[in-house]
């Protein structure tokens, strides 16, 4: 019974997580992808395009099984404007991200933050105690607008590839619909 009122405080506060698989769209906050040896990536820097963005844990075996999954994908959804991205943020990812590129070899970049920014990023507050379950996938519009937020613990993952390639085709179907009305 101590977490309701402790709930309740904290959303007060606005410090609770954001709830799962929030349909309301906001601003994707300033984040960068590190990547070993590679450049910084700016989420920034992918506008114009719609971003699939999942943040893993290399050693992970759903977060394998979903980067299996994005492979294909990725490729397919590629060429029509999207980009995907992973970002790992468990222990040690700085030294972990090469051998898992080579292992997985995912059509996209791959790289690092640590778990605070990403925990920021999505919202969770420092006072927040639940844990945060990988994978876990954010979808960004054209205009870095958060449309889909889901954590590894959604049912979102019962069927990652249905699921993904469903946000992916209702993110592409807005993108077309201001295109398709000025054409009119």
């Amino acid at each position: 019974m101590r977490i309701a009122p402790i709930s309740l405080f904290a959303a007060g506060l606005g410090l609770t997580a954001l709830a799962a698989d929030d349909p309301a769209p906001r601003p994707s906050p300033n984040f960068v992808v590190l990547q070993p040896g590679g450049p910084e990536i700016p989420l920034s820097q992918y506008r114009g395009k719609i971003l699939a963005l999942a943040f893993i844990h290399t050693t992970c075996p759903h977060c394998q099984d979903l980067t299996r999954t994005l492979t294909p994908i990725a490729r397919e959804y590629t060429p029509k404007g999207v980009q995907f991205l992973e970002c790992a943020f468990n222990a040690g990812a700085v030294a972990l991200v090469p051998g898992f590129v080579a292992q997985f070899q995912p059509p996209f970049p791959v790289g690092y933050a640590d778990d605070t920014a990403v925990r920021v990023y999505l919202g969770y507050s420092f006072i927040d105690t639940r844990p945060m379950y990988v994978p876990h996938m954010v979808f960004l519009d054209k205009k870095g607008i958060i449309r889909g937020d889901f954590p590894g613990e959604s049912p979102f993952f019962q069927n990652p590839n249905m699921s993904i390639r469903a946000e992916l085709d209702k993110l592409l179907q807005a993108a077309a619909a201001p295109l398709a009305a000025k054409k009119k």
